[in-house]
């Protein structure tokens, strides 16, 4: 399938079905989130797979928005080894985990596994729930799975803005 279509079909899932996610299949999703860029090549991202019940356990207990799903990955950033832009002062640990986040997202999807980006949790929550170091971020959440036959995209899935509204030439 094309970038464009391969877009434009992942959506939001937020009903997963029972069915176990295989190894095989959550490798690649991870080997694509090992291969993308990074600032500086810095590789600062520090993915956790949450699978076990005790760890679904927990993170279902911080957050309504793990979906009932097989398998959440956690993804953090250490922020001690992000770069940080000597310029302007960024650490660019946020942006490193969200780009992580969007490989493994799109090979989900190519895989025809579902998956939902989350950032609604509590983050000292997360990092006390699984002793996570102080220099260790959480970024965001992906519950994986494959889709519940009832699932659809969101009624805003495809509202999207005109291209002169977020594109500007100078």
């Amino acid at each position: 399938m094309d970038f464009e279509s391969l877009a434009k079909q992942r959506f939001s899932v937020r009903s997963f079905s029972d069915r176990p996610l295989e190894k095989a299949l959550l490798d690649k999703i991870l080997e694509a989130g090992r291969i993308a860029p990074t600032a500086k090549n810095k590789q600062p991202q520090r993915i956790y797979v949450l699978q076990s019940e005790e760890a679904l356990a927990k993170i279902r207990a911080i957050t309504t928005c793990a979906f009932n799903a097989p398998v959440v990955l956690l993804i953090c950033a250490d922020v001690d080894e992000a770069w940080k832009n000597e310029e302007n002062g960024i650490n660019t640990a946020v942006m490193d985990a969200s780009i992580v986040t969007t490989h493994m997202m799109l090979q989900a999807t190519d895989l025809g596994i579902g998956s939902c980006w989350v950032c609604r949790f509590g983050a000292e929550k997360v990092k006390i729930a699984f002793a996570l170091p102080e220099n260790i971020l959480p970024c965001c959440l992906l519950p994986l799975g494959y889709i519940a036959t009832d699932a659809i995209p969101s009624s805003r899935h495809e509202l999207r803005k005109q291209m002169d509204e977020v594109v500007f030439y100078r």
